[in-house]
Parts: structure tokens; sequence; C-alpha cells
């Protein structure tokens, strides 16, 4: 799950269950999710080994594009949360992604990772 206005270094993996527990807005969109992974099953069982094989490489390329949005690109600007924990966050550009998915992150999770973006 992409959660809505939290980076992509946030996405969990959920089970419906957990989702329906949480009632969490947009289980439509997960219906819709579901019958388009049905429809794509079913059409795999009646295409080409080529179809296949192009439709896996296209997968391969968008997940690789989603592990890449977790990378970030540079550290745009540093703040401080307000006390008492008074630790520094700071607003990142994530790579491949638009200025306007810009996000503060920690700096306990950024800096582990990242810390040369910070530096620079």
């Amino acid at each position: 799950i992409k959660w809505k206005g939290w980076s992509y270094i946030h996405s969990t993996w959920e089970s419906e269950e957990s989702l329906q527990q949480q009632k969490v807005k947009g289980l439509k969109k997960l219906e819709n999710f579901k019958k388009k992974e049905d429809e794509i099953k079913q059409w795999l069982g009646k295409v080409s080994p080529e179809d296949v094989e192009y439709f896996n490489c296209q997968q391969e390329l968008a997940s690789e594009l989603n592990k890449q949005y977790q990378i970030v690109e540079r550290v745009i600007a540093h703040t401080r949360k307000p006390a008492p924990s008074n630790e520094p966050e700071y607003l990142c550009k994530w790579m491949g992604l638009p200025y306007s998915e810009c996000s503060w992150e920690d700096e306990a999770l950024i800096g582990k990772k990242f810390q040369s973006c910070i530096d620079s």
C-alpha cells in the first residue's frame, strides 16, 4: 500500500483483513486491483509465450521504478521538530518523482542510508 500523504519509503504490505479492520478508505481500489489481476491472469493463459515474456519484462521495469521512488535524490531543506524532541527533519526530493512529491522525513529514517545527501 502506498499511503496517501506519505512517501514511498513508508509503503507497507497489508492483508485485506487488516485493511478492513483499520477501516481504511479506498477498499474499492482494492476490489478493482483484484479484478484487474484476475483479468491479467486469464489473459496470460491465452497469449503466446512471447507476449507473456514481454508482459513480465514490463512488470519488472515498473517494479524497478517503484524501488527508485524510495531513494533520496537530494535534501532540499532541513528543520527541527518542536520541543521536546527537537529532532532534525529533512525535506527530501525522491528519485524519479516530481518536486510536488517531496516529503519531510525524520533524520532517524534518512540519516542511515542517505547521509551523503544530507551532507551535500
